[in-house]
This record gives structure tokens, sequence and C-alpha cells, in this order.
């Protein structure tokens, strides 16, 4: 893993400004993120996170509930300030006058009546980091300082010449915002903000971090899942599942430094993406919800946090929040356990017309007064998220209903069940097709030249595809079962669940915080608890995988055995009638029941042997018994050109063969 190229960019560019302007910097309420060190980013976790994405609720959908990231948990991780007006205002199709002026650059765009973009090589240009590349023995710290001492060879020193300085100032933002804070797919960097930044003294104002969680949220919504990073700054999500799901993949360096993305180290994997992809989705599907961290912030302070101080009062706030285009409703009411609030079950309905009134190409756009009723919420500070449930047992049935039969949702233990249960329906019908198929064949096909011996052999290949048909019934049978079995032990799992954590919400009789007493008293009982069920579904899992393996195996065998034996008889016939006798074929195919593969058989009176061409070793006519076979029918020679029939049956005496071969 490696960090986003463009973050440490960002950051050198930022290192490279004069003292006077990284301090009106710090003043907008960028200071904070900008001193994050850039760490690896961890596509596999960023992966597995956003599939779990529902855009109709706008939250996430774990086995344990809905989840969602809020205004509290962007202000701690980012520092970014969420409280203030909000990032709206007018976008226009055409930048080229406000870009001029402003930046003095020039836009591109796909044709000349909407130029909208600027390129990044253009920009990185007049920051002084055009072709600025990490050497390959070169430490990102190294590489840092490096880029940052040509940025500020570039900029103007002088905090008098205001004209320069502002204009230095706002192509440094106009990067930040396009390669950090607000990313998107494409090399182009929006102008989309540039109005904002004219009047510089206001921007600080702005609720940037609201911003922020707009735009993950719509890069959430409109993504295919298989995405390896998301929109907006990419680590904000990989530090909140930090907080809320302990799964290993981050240590804590420093639990005392603020914001809390300065506290991370993630762990470096050498395994390989779609390995660390498979065991990621399995952890997440199956991690215990007793774990799960509700309140991860409920210990910590505001201390020397101002944009916490500041967003206090919106942290318990369902609100329409702004990003200019992009609108998104923010829905803690779904989520309300993080507010240590009980859950009650909502119906939820996406949000109509907000993705079609966002598009277009129109000239000029204000985004205030075309969605007035959400910028009048969003003034107004939204509505306070309260709950009158009991528990949230109710919920989480209602959870399992809506949600339970998706598959990113259900366990892997019952995942691999109803595959098994799939491949074993599959192996059944086949099977079933090929003895509809033999009986067929047999009643259409029969003839009374073909001796006993043949009919002999066909009705022993039916006798084991119907044994092999019978295997499968049971397999499927039993799969059927388990999987029924599975689905009630899971429902079961949840509801225990459910009740163990209201259980433990009551205040402890030691005085112990809540989730401190729930962490002692519960672990213990559901960790006993679903190791005992796992030992049980893996035995269980092992026997069924052993039936499945056994009715393919048996349906492989059927068919060979019927290929071999309709190949057998049409040589014959064929050979017979050029001859002009009905049993004259010097050479027959011996089938072994334990590996199933066709060997020549000769048979030689006079030196008493079966000289066998393939795996099976010569058979001695002077053992006791034959063995490793179980029946072969076929014509041999007896001496002196005469042929003769012969059927061997598994250990058959020499003696019986030999009177079959007239050498006893």
């Amino acid at each position: 893993m490696r960090p986003r190229i463009m973050w440490p960019l960002v950051v050198a560019a930022y290192r490279g400004l004069p003292a006077f302007q990284r301090e009106r910097v710090r003043e907008m309420g960028f200071g904070s993120i900008l001193e994050i060190e850039p760490f690896c980013v961890d596509p596999p976790l960023i992966q597995v996170i956003r599939v779990r994405w529902d855009r109709l609720s706008r939250t996430f959908l774990f086995p344990w509930g809905h989840m969602v990231p809020s205004l509290e948990d962007v202000a701690r991780i980012t520092g970014l300030r969420v409280h203030g007006e909000a990032v709206t205002g007018v976008t226009y199709a055409d930048y080229t006058d406000l870009t001029q002026q402003l930046l003095g650059l020039e836009p591109f765009g796909q044709d000349d009546h909407e130029r909208r973009m600027v390129g990044r090589v253009a920009l990185l240009q007049s920051l002084g980091l055009a072709g600025v590349r990490q050497k390959a023995d070169e430490l990102l710290p190294t590489f840092v300082e490096r880029a940052a001492g040509l940025a500020r060879a570039t900029y103007g020193r002088d905090a008098e010449d205001t004209m320069r300085a502002d204009r230095d100032l706002r192509r440094f933002l106009v990067f930040f915002f396009g390669k950090m804070l607000f990313t998107t797919k494409g090399d182009g960097i929006h102008y989309r903000f540039l109005e904002l930044l004219d009047d510089l003294m206001r921007v600080g104002r702005y609720a940037w971090g609201a911003a922020l969680l707009v735009h993950t949220f719509a890069d959430l919504s409109i993504g295919t899942g298989r995405e390896t990073t998301v929109g907006g700054f990419a680590p904000f999500l990989q530090v909140w599942s930090y907080y809320y799901l302990p799964l290993g993949r981050a240590t804590e360096v420093d639990p005392t430094v603020v914001p809390l993305a300065r506290r991370w180290l993630p762990l470096v994997s050498t395994a390989t993406y779609a390995f660390q992809l498979d065991v990621l989705r399995r952890h997440v599907r199956d991690f215990p919800a007793l774990l799960v961290v509700w309140e991860p912030y409920a210990d910590y302070g505001d201390a020397d946090q101002p944009w916490v101080v500041s967003g206090e009062s919106l942290f318990r706030q369902d609100i329409w929040v702004h990003c200019l285009n992009e609108i998104e409703p923010l829905c803690l009411r779904l989520a309300a356990r993080t507010l240590g609030l009980h859950q009650r079950w909502i119906d939820e309905a996406e949000p109509k017309g907000i993705d079609r009134k966002t598009r277009g190409k129109a000239k000029r756009v204000d985004w205030r007064t075309r969605f007035p009723e959400q910028f009048s919420d969003s003034h107004r500070g939204g509505q306070v998220v309260t709950s009158d449930a009991m528990d949230s047992t109710a919920y989480l049935q209602r959870y399992q209903e809506e949600y339970g039969l998706r598959n990113f949702m259900r366990p892997e233990r019952l995942a691999a069940t109803t595959a098994q249960l799939a491949e074993a329906r599959a192996a059944l019908e086949t099977l079933r097709a090929a003895q509809g198929a033999t009986v067929q064949a047999e009643m259409g096909g029969a003839s009374s030249s073909r001796g006993p011996a043949v009919a002999a052999e066909v009705s022993s290949l039916q006798e084991q595809l119907a044994a092999a048909v019978a295997r499968a019934e049971r397999a499927e049978r039993d799969l059927t079962t388990r999987s029924e079995e599975l689905e009630s032990a899971l429902a079961r799992e949840t509801l225990t669940v459910a009740e163990l954590t209201e259980q433990g919400s009551q205040p402890a009789p030691t005085g112990l915080p809540r989730d401190v007493a729930e962490l002692r008293a519960l672990p213990a009982l559901e960790r006993r608890d679903l190791e005992r069920q796992q030992s049980q579904w893996e035995r269980e899992r092992e026997r069924l995988t052993q039936q499945a393996v056994e009715a393919r195996a048996g349906q492989l065998a059927v068919e060979r055995l019927l290929k071999a034996s309709e190949e057998r008889y049409r040589r014959g016939r064929e050979r017979a009638m050029e001859q002009g006798r009905a049993s004259a074929y010097s050479e027959s195919v011996l089938a072994s029941s334990s590996q199933y593969e066709r060997n020549l058989l000769i048979l030689n009176p006079e030196e008493h042997q079966i000289q066998v061409e393939g795996n099976l070793p010569a058979f001695d006519l002077n053992a006791e018994n034959i063995a490793g076979i179980d029946h072969v029918h076929g014509w041999a020679h007896g001496g002196k050109g005469v042929s003769q029939e012969v059927l061997v049956m598994r250990n058959m005496n020499k003696d019986k063969l030999g009177e079959q071969l007239g050498v006893g």
C-alpha cells in the first residue's frame, strides 16, 4: 500500500508556503488536516466497507444494523469545521473570467461553452511542483521536504504584495480542494469552489467538514462497488472504521494527538490484494456484534479541539448537508445507537429528484434557490434525533427480514452450506437425467444379440446409477435440513446478541461504565457459544462436503461406465459384422471399480496369464483369486483361432476362470 501521490504533494505545497500564508490557511480551518502526516491508504479495507453502502437509506448495511459516518466523526478525525455557513452558492459552465482574474490561469472543458476545469500539470507548474516524483530509494518524509523546497522557491515572499499573495493562496486552495479534500476521478481539477474563494476573508466561515461528508456520500452512491478508494479525503473512511470496527488493520502510535487521524499507522501487508480482500470480507461478515463500538468518543474530551466545540450542537441532528451541486441527507435516525439510544425501525425512501436536479450543463445555477427546502433545513440546524424504543430487538428482527438475504450480509458458514446445496442439486439433476437416458436406451435398443453377459453388465450399470442417485438425494435432503437449521440458528443468535446488548445497557451494579461492563461480562459467554456452534458447523460442513464429493464421483463414474459400455458394444458389433460372426473379437475392456479407467485385456491360455495394457498389473491364473476388478465381459482367443466369451467377476476363483478359458 502507498499513499495517494497527490496527498504528499498537497502537504509539500502547504509547507512551502511562507509563514504568513500558512497562518492564513490555519485561520481558515485547514491547518489541522494539513498537519496529518501522509500514510498508506488501505484499498482492501475501503472496498470492503464501501460495497456495503446502501443508496436508498444513505447508510452502510452491516450484519448488526445500519451505520453511517457523522459530523462528529468528520470533526474529530479530520479537524475540519462542521458548523458554519453551508458550502453552497452559484456554479457556472464557463469559469474563464473568474480563472483569469483570480488565478491567472486558463480553464478547459469539453467545448467552448463548458470550461469548468484546470489541468493538473498547469496548476502544478504554477506551484513549482510540475514533474516532481518520489525516487525509488527516497523515503516519503524526504520527498515531501524536497518538494516543499521547490514550492517555496515559487511562492511570493512579500506579505505587502497582496495581489500575488492572494493569487498564490487561491492556487494552493484549488489544488488542496481538488487533490486532497474533494478528490474525484480523472486528472483535471474542478473550478466549482472558485467563486467561494473570491473573498478569502469568508473562506473560514464555511462548514468544510460537512461538505467533505456530502462529497463522500455522493461518491459512495454513484460507485460500482469495485472501487479501491473513495471520493473526498480517502483516509477518512479508513480511520472511521478503526474506531467502530476494530479489525486490527492499524496501530495507534500516539493516543494523545489531535485530530484523531494523526494517531494511527496502518499495517502494511505483503499478502496479495485478492487474499486480503477475501479475508476482510469474511471478517466483517462474521464480526461479533458485541465487539462493535457504537460510541467510540464517549470518554473523549474536546480539549484543544475548537472544531469539536463549535460543532457539538449538530452532532445529534438529522440534517441536509451541502457541497454546492452535491446535496445529501445525514440520516442519524437510522444509526441511533451511535447516539446512545435504542434503535427503532424506520421505513426509508430514496430522496427523489436530487441526482436529476444536480446534473446538467446549465450556464449558471444557484443551488440555494434550486433546493430551498434543503437549504432552509441546513440553515435551521436540522432536527434532533430521538427514540422512544425500549430496546432494539424489534428493529433487529425487521432488519434481518429486510436485508438478511443479501449475499454480503450472510455469514460465511451459511453461504458455504448454500453453495454445497446448489452443487448437490445440480449433481442430482444430472444423475436423474443420465438414469432416464439409460432406461430409454435400454427400452428402445434392446437386442437379443447382446447375450446374457451384456444384459448383466447393463443391469450392473443401472444399479450403480440408481445408488448414485440415492446418495445424491440423501445429500440434498441433509444439506437442505442443515441450511434451514443454520438460518434458524443465525436468527436466534441475532436475537440473543440483541438481548445481551440490551441487558448490558442497564447500569452495572459495580458502577462501571456501560461499555466496560458489557465487555467484561458478555464476551466470554458469547465467545464460548460461538466457538461451540462453529465447531459443530465445521464438522457438519465436512460431512456434507464428503457426501457432495461422493455424489459427484458417482456421477463421473456412471458417465464413464456408460460411455465405455456403448463404445465397447459398438466396436464389437462392427467387428462381428465384418468377420461374419456375432461373437468374434479378441480384446475386451476392463472397467476398474476403484479407479474407473479403461484397460485392454488380452488372455493367453498357453501362459496361463491375463495380460492387461493399462494401469493394472498382469493377473496370474495360478493365483487363488482375481482381485481389484468388479467384472469384465469380452471375447478372448483360446488358442488356434478359437474365440470364446469370458466373464470375469471380482475375487473369481481361478478354477472358475479356467473353465471359461479352457485352461483350468
